[in-house]
This record gives structure tokens, C-alpha cells and sequence, in this order.
């Protein structure tokens, strides 16, 4: 027990204050020009060695008239104290670098809508004025992500999860939700469809007759649409395709009868050079109006404090989606 008490005691006492000073008399081997560096008085500095060795229980220094000199255990020891100086110094600047939201790792996810549109602007700004953070952006499903957000493997996420009141999953407490600025959809299919053929306006029954694609087709998002097409609950499409790639969403549209339902914006490239065209523009004329709107959440978990890194990210995030006020909701 008094071997077990003596180490505890020299664990506590070896602080990094003393031990700079055992540094800096090894540097200069004379009281008085340490202590100056010390800032301190050569009595100052003399006690602080003292009390090194004495609660280390062993004697560092040699001490003449005229001469300071390290002892054989004074030399063994000194390197390791400038390597517990140095790991100080480390992890002082990794703290300011953390606080500053300029350093660290930042662990979040995007729903494909959201790293085609919101991550666009916010990832390069991230890394002009972060160039020291390690990012790593998990691109996946809404309902994929928050796994891994309950997981803790990332600090939040930000995609297009459908109506909040209809998403049951986010009635949790544990979820702190805030609600984006929604995206209009649209409907897309290849410049030489057959549908194109037909006189206009097109009956929204005639979309059933052919392939539907998107990025994620499941229960609630196939009702969405049939509601907004004022179709029975009971129809269904041809055939319905999922795919989180955006290129091979891309490659279907164009190279199938599929029709393409996703948000509005990504292809308007191929629009404009006419590989694909609109069919929300051929359809009745009140459609347009009434589209449907994907909303999209900024999604983490209650009652935790993100990093700086993610703070940061998550205030470019709120601006780059222009969020109302006052939106923010806990499930």
C-alpha cells in the first residue's frame, strides 16, 4: 500500500509547469538564466526543482558553487518530459483547431437530393475555409443514414424524407429535427417516348402503362404520386425501379420507355439539349401547380453537442437551404 500511495502521489504531481522548468535549467544549466526564461525568480525556479525531485523522489540536477549539471537520472528522464511538453503543445492546438471548427474530423450524411443540390455549395466552402478538417460525407438514403445517426457514426444528416407528419420513424425524441425549404419534382422521360406521340394534354392514366423510376420508390412515395396525378390508390405502374445512383437514374431515363420521377433541377441540362423532356409540362394544365413538393429535414440527436466542424457545417447548411425561422421541431 505505501509503494502504491508513493506512486499516486508522484502521478499527481508531475505537472507540466515543472516539468518545462526541468527543460529549461537543462538547457541552460544555470539558475538564473532559466528562471528568467521561466519568467520567475531564481528562488522561484530553485523551490520548483526542489519540488520535482523531491516528489519524484529522486535528484535531477548537481548542484556547485559555479556549476549546474543534469545527473544520470536527471538525463533519462529529461526526454520524456519534452515528450509530454510536446504532446501538450499537440493537444492544446488540436483543441484550438476543434474549437475554431477549422480542425478535427466532421462525420455526417446526405440523401442524394441534398448532396446533388445543398452539398454542392456547402462542401467546397467547407473545404476553402476548413483546409486542416477531414471530412467524411456519407451519401445514402434518408432511412439508411439514420441508422447510422443513431449509431453515432455520423453527427447528423440532411435529406429529403417525405411529409414530417407522415414519416413515422421521426417521431422519436431522441431526434432533433429541423425542416428544410422544400424541392419541387418533376417527371422525366427520354425526347422520342411514345407518350410524346399522344395529343395533349396528356391523361395521367397513360403514365401507368410504362416503367416508373426514382431514387428511392417505397409505399409512401408511390402514393405521393398517384395522388398528385389523381389516380386510384389502387393503381400501379408497369413496373417501379429504385436506384441511388444518379448516373444510372440518368442512363435508364434515356435509354428506356422508364419514366423518371425526381426533383426538379438536375437534369434541366439534358432538357435544354433535348434528350429529355418534362412530361409535368405535357400533362393537365392544373398539375403544375400542385406539384409535389419533397421536403427535406436537417436530422441529429437531441440532447448532444455537435463539434465545431459540424456546427459550422450545419449553419452553411441552413443558408444554402435559406430555412425559414422558426422551423425547427423535436420529434
Amino acid at each position: 500500500m505505501h509503494i502504491l500511495a508513493t506512486i499516486n502521489a508522484m502521478n499527481s504531481s508531475i505537472d507540466l509547469k515543472r516539468l518545462n522548468h526541468l527543460v529549461l535549467l537543462s538547457e541552460e544549466l544555470h539558475f538564473s538564466r532559466a528562471a528568467k526564461r521561466a519568467h520567475l525568480s531564481q528562488t522561484a525556479l530553485s523551490r520548483s526543482i526542489q519540488s520535482l525531485e523531491s516528489d519524484l523522489q529522486l535528484r535531477l540536477f548537481d548542484r556547485g558553487t559555479r556549476s549546474v549539471q543534469l545527473t544520470v537520472a536527471g538525463r533519462q528522464l529529461l526526454e520524456q518530459a519534452r515528450e509530454l511538453l510536446r504532446r501538450a503543445d499537440d493537444l492544446s492546438a488540436s483543441a484550438q483547431y476543434l474549437a475554431s471548427g477549422e480542425g478535427g474530423e466532421l462525420n455526417f450524411g446526405a440523401g442524394l437530393m441534398a448532396a446533388h443540390s445543398y452539398m454542392g455549395e456547402v462542401l467546397p466552402a467547407l473545404r476553402r475555409d476548413c483546409p486542416g478538417l477531414r471530412l467524411n460525407l456519407e451519401v445514402d438514403h434518408w432511412q439508411n443514414l439514420l441508422r447510422l445517426l443513431e449509431q453515432e457514426r455520423i453527427e447528423f444528416l440532411v435529406g429529403g424524407t417525405g411529409e414530417l407528419h407522415e414519416v413515422s420513424h421521426l417521431q422519436d425524441p431522441r431526434l432533433e429535427i429541423v425542416q428544410l425549404s422544400p424541392k419541387a419534382t418533376a417527371i422525366y422521360c427520354r425526347h422520342d417516348h411514345p407518350l410524346l406521340a399522344l395529343d395533349r394534354p396528356l391523361p395521367s392514366s397513360r403514365l401507368l402503362d410504362y416503367p416508373w423510376a426514382a431514387a428511392l420508390f417505397n409505399d409512401a412515395s408511390v402514393a405521393h404520386v398517384l395522388r398528385l396525378l389523381d389516380l386510384p390508390a389502387a393503381s400501379r405502374p408497369q413496373a417501379l425501379t429504385s436506384c441511388n445512383n444518379l448516373h444510372l437514374l440518368r442512363q435508364t431515363v434515356l435509354q428506356s420507355d422508364s419514366l423518371l420521377h425526381t426533383w426538379a433541377g438536375w437534369l434541366q441540362e439534358d432538357v435544354q439539349a433535348g434528350r429529355l423532356v418534362d412530361l409535368t409540362q405535357c400533362l393537365a394544365p392544373a398539375l403544375p401547380a400542385r406539384r409535389y413538393l419533397l421536403h427535406s429535414h436537417l436530422i441529429r440527436l437531441a440532447n448532444r453537442t455537435l463539434s465545431p466542424p459540424a456546427q459550422r457545417a450545419v449553419a452553411m447548411i441552413l443558408e444554402a437551404c435559406a430555412a425559414p425561422p422558426g422551423l425547427g421541431v423535436s420529434a
